[in-house]
């Protein structure tokens, strides 16, 4: 009876359903981060406020802890799954046991100034903005804090670059114009350069490349700016998206941009110049994140308030309905190719996957030296045969490798572009 029922999935359309759903309900989410496992963490609004996790993107939440009365206005959890929630006036909420417990650190390790994001580098940075007091740091996982360079500025924003982690980027807000804007520094967050665009409020930070940020803004507008040379001068990219939130996800489109604010959730594959809604999805909302096919958004209200989840269309199509009785990765055809090929595979039954849970499978592309420049698929998958396509228009002639992961089997080939 399995087996005939995993038949008839396979010749089903291998399409996740891509309606958005609505978690923790009621609860207004100003907050949300993932770890290095892809759980993800949430934070509330208001004077019940709370720190949440799930393990299932949004399926299943527990409680971590209170927010004490006040808003979780920023989460974010270093590789050795420490977490840290920027609390405002009631400082900094820091666990280094995965959640377990927490203790909070005062707003006098701040300035008295009330916290209102985080962000966390290697070997024990860790980065705290306040609203009015400017940047702080701590280099041995938030025990002690110290003031940067960057002071009497709102930090609502910070990102440590995705290459290089002595380099901090900080996005402030004020009502004085000129000291709101963008602020780099390359020393760790030590000290910060001249604010870069000024009079905008930043509130977004995505880096598509070594030099290549993107930020969203709350400005007059709803400016999307762009710098290609690590954040010294800015362009417009487009205008009409007044954002709170931002977050480079490599989906299933590309690389792209989810941004969240006034009219909902938009993505972009080329780097901010043109933005498609997300699914139908127009409620106003604050933060966002995003892995394995699924991205979450914090919406605000009684109603409508919560964590609102949608699965991307998965890019991968069953050909066949045999259940192989191997693993297999096949050549990609054509090869050479321009601009698209197509990677057939095969998935066989397993213990795990005979009980309905599918296998966690990937294919990921790396370039002639190694680097991880896309991933197409991260999704568990039932037995059978597939194929994917790679659309590889945005990236130039040359030799790739893709990797297929299921479970614990991998094979890498390669492949060659030529335009």
């Amino acid at each position: 009876m399995k087996k005939l029922l995993l038949l008839i999935l396979l010749t089903l359309p291998c399409f996740i359903n891509s309606q958005w759903n609505q978690t923790l309900n009621g609860i207004s989410i100003w907050s949300l981060a993932k770890d290095k496992n892809n759980n993800i963490y949430a934070g509330s609004l208001g004077s019940s406020s709370a720190l949440y996790k799930s393990t299932n993107f949004g399926v299943n939440w527990s409680t971590l802890a209170s927010g004490n009365g006040q808003t979780v206005f920023s989460i974010a959890i270093d590789s050795s799954f420490n977490i840290f929630a920027a609390n405002f006036s009631a400082g900094m909420l820091i666990s280094t046991n995965s959640g377990v417990n927490f203790t909070a650190v005062p707003i006098s390790s701040f300035g008295s100034q009330n916290v209102q994001s985080v962000a966390c580098g290697k070997n024990g940075y860790v980065y705290a903005g306040t609203n009015g007091g400017g940047l702080y740091l701590s280099t041995n996982y938030g025990a002690t804090w110290s003031p940067s360079s960057l002071t009497a500025t709102q930090v609502i924003t910070i990102a440590v670059d995705r290459f290089n982690s002595a380099i901090i980027y900080a996005g402030t807000t004020a009502a004085s114009p000129g000291v709101n804007g963008f602020y780099k520094s390359t020393d760790f967050g030590a000290t910060f350069s001249a604010n870069t665009n000024p009079g905008i409020n930043v509130y977004g930070i995505v880096q598509f490349s070594a030099q290549t940020l993107v930020t969203v803004s709350t400005s007059t507008g709803g400016p999307v700016h762009r710098s290609t040379d690590g954040g010294m001068n800015w362009v417009t990219a487009s205008t009409g998206y007044v954002s709170r939130g931002a977050v480079f996800y490599n989906s299933v489109v590309g690389p792209a941009m989810y941004i969240s604010g006034n009219g909902g959730v938009f993505y972009s594959t080329n780097m901010g110049t043109t933005f498609i809604n997300a699914a139908g999805f127009t409620l106003s909302s604050t933060p966002i994140t995003a892995a394995l096919g699924k991205v979450a958004a914090g919406v605000s209200g009684s109603s409508n308030g919560g964590a609102w989840v949608y699965t991307e269309p998965l890019s991968v199509e069953p050909i066949s309905g045999i259940i192989p009785e191997k693993f297999s990765l096949s050549q990609n055809y054509p090869n050479p190719f321009n601009p698209s090929t197509t990677i057939k595979f095969m998935i066989p039954l397993s213990r795990g996957v005979s009980e309905g849970r599918g296998v966690l499978s990937s294919i990921t592309i790396y370039n002639s030296i190694g680097q991880k420049i896309n991933e197409l698929f991260n999704q568990q998958l039932q037995p059978g045969t597939y194929s994917v396509e790679w659309d590889a228009s945005n990236y130039p002639s040359g030799l790739y490798f893709y990797t297929l992961t299921s479970g614990e089997f991998s094979e890498t080939k390669r492949m060659v572009l030529i335009k």
